[in-house]
Order: C-alpha cells, then structure tokens, then sequence
C-alpha cells in the first residue's frame, strides 16, 4: 500500500512539471484562453507529444483543422509572447517555427500541413562539459521572440515548441509542449530567406535525431545538436540566438546546432518560486498520456 502510494505522488509530481501554451499577447493586453492560440490536446492534462511521427506534432490541436476564434494583428520587428500555464519546469530547448497561409486559407482554417515551416529561433544550453546543463527558457512563465522585420506580410501560423529532454536518454523519451498562434503580420519587407529550410511537421523530426535522442545526465554531455533546420534569416546568413531577458541565463555558441550572426531576441520570464531548472533528474516525471 505504501509502496503504491508512492508511485501515486511521484506520479503527481511528474504531471506537476509539465506545461501549456494558452495565451499570448503582442503590444496589447494577454488573450484569453485559446483566443488566437489553437486549443491544444493537452489542454487539461497539460502532456506531451513523445511521437514525433504524429499528427500531433503540426500543432497538437484538440480539434485538428478547427482554428482559434481569433487572429492577432502584429507588425513585422516585433515582440509576440507566449504565456506557460504555469511554467517551463523540464530542461531543454525552446524552438520558434512559422508557417505562411496559402492563398484561399486563413491562419483559422489553414492546417499547417507540408513543407511550410521554417525556424525564426532555437536555443542551446550552459555548462556544456560540466553535467549541469541549463536552457535560457528553464522556468520560464513567458517566452518571447522578435518576429523577423523581413517576413512577407499576410497571415501565419506561430509554433512554439519547448523539448524537455529529462527522459530522453532513450528513444521516444523526449517530451515535446506545442502550440501554434494565429497571426496576421503587418509592414513586412518579404526578404526572408527560407530556400532549404522549409519542413513539415511531421516529419522534420526523427526519434533517433542527436537533439531528441540525448542523455542529460552521464556522460556530461559537451555538445548539443538542436533538431530540425537552420534558422531562416533576413541577409540570407547564419543566426545564433540572442542573448535572453536577465531573468534566464545566456546561452553559448553550441557546437553543430547553433549558426553564428544575429537573430530575433528572444526572452523568457522566470517564475520566482521555481529559479532556474536544472538538468538534475525529476523524480517519478513519466510521459504522459494524453487525455482530456
């Protein structure tokens, strides 16, 4: 009895850790519940995608092809922010993908589907070398990115992807929190340059892929490899991430998966009460179905 009643709260503990994506804002006040943000599957269980082969991994909807009531207005060069329900609580790194509407669809009924996508973000972790490992974005209650000033105006989608790689020193133990944005992005210069980086999702991502397949713990690792594709830029060059806001720590260079120019900045919000998340194990923290 004992023994399963620990299992129960370790259990509780682990689904504690885990986070969504349901608001955000720009330069106005924060949104309500999935208004311009997809209703995502894991909405009340708050899991994860682990199976990076699923549908689930366009925008881990409720409702695949059913949009947000609403689409967000921002211009080109600025700030969107995502609000976490209620924090980032496993290491890992934090991804920004966009995907431009066709003609004769809209961000709400556009399905995100085919090679679309195309990476404005990535981040890599600190104390590479030293088994304590830490991202910019660990206990985050907001992210942010600085939408690129080159993209072509019209309406996109905006996917927010944060891997929480505590569980994936085997395959399909990485945990992969998704949501995408409803935009319509104003006084772009459409100079963007995409050419070989546009992925669909799935199948920008294997299991087996360095950044998803990772041992956090031994041996300390010394390198990272963020999945997918180069970020796309405005020049046509190589982009690192930014420095984040001072409430997360820096990220270095990291070896094979960070280019090396300027890109859109980046911050992350930390909650007080949960500091800096580190790469030390989270006792009892499970893949989570997902139910709701």
């Amino acid at each position: 009895m004992k023994f399963s009643s620990a299992l129960a709260f370790l259990a509780a503990a682990g689904a504690q850790a885990h986070y969504t994506f349901p608001k955000g804002y720009s330069t106005g006040a924060v949104s309500g519940e999935y208004e311009h943000i997809r209703m995502t599957e894991n909405h009340y269980s708050r899991g994860p995608v682990a199976d990076v082969t699923s549908e689930s991994m366009t925008c881990y909807e409720l409702n695949p092809g059913t949009g947000a009531p609403k689409t967000l207005s921002v211009a080109a060069g600025s700030n969107y922010t995502f609000v976490v329900g209620d924090n980032i609580g496993h290491p890992g790194p934090l991804h920004f993908y966009m995907a431009k509407v066709p003609e004769g669809k809209t961000a709400a009924t556009f399905d995100g589907k085919g090679a679309v996508w195309f990476k404005i973000y990535q981040d890599g972790p600190s104390g590479l070398g030293t088994g304590q490992l830490t991202w910019p974005s660990a206990g985050a209650t907001e992210v942010s990115v600085k939408l690129p000033s080159c993209l072509e105006s019209g309406e996109y989608l905006l996917r927010v992807e944060h891997i929480g790689l505590h569980s994936a020193g085997s395959v399909g133990g990485a945990q992969l929190y998704i949501a995408c944005a409803q935009l319509n992005v104003t006084g772009g210069t459409g100079t963007i340059n995409t050419s070989g980086k546009l992925v669909s999702f799935p199948g920008a991502y294997k299991a087996t892929d360095p950044g998803l397949l990772f041992n956090l713990y031994y041996p300390a690792p010394t390198s990272y490899t963020n999945p997918g594709p180069a970020v796309a830029t405005c020049d046509g060059g190589a982009q690192s991430p930014a420095a984040p806001a001072p409430a997360a720590s820096s990220a270095p260079s990291v070896p094979a998966s960070a280019p090396s120019a300027t890109v859109p900045a980046v911050s992350a919000t930390s909650a007080a009460a949960v500091g800096k998340a580190s790469s030390a194990p989270k006792k009892g923290c499970k893949r989570a179905a997902r139910k709701h």
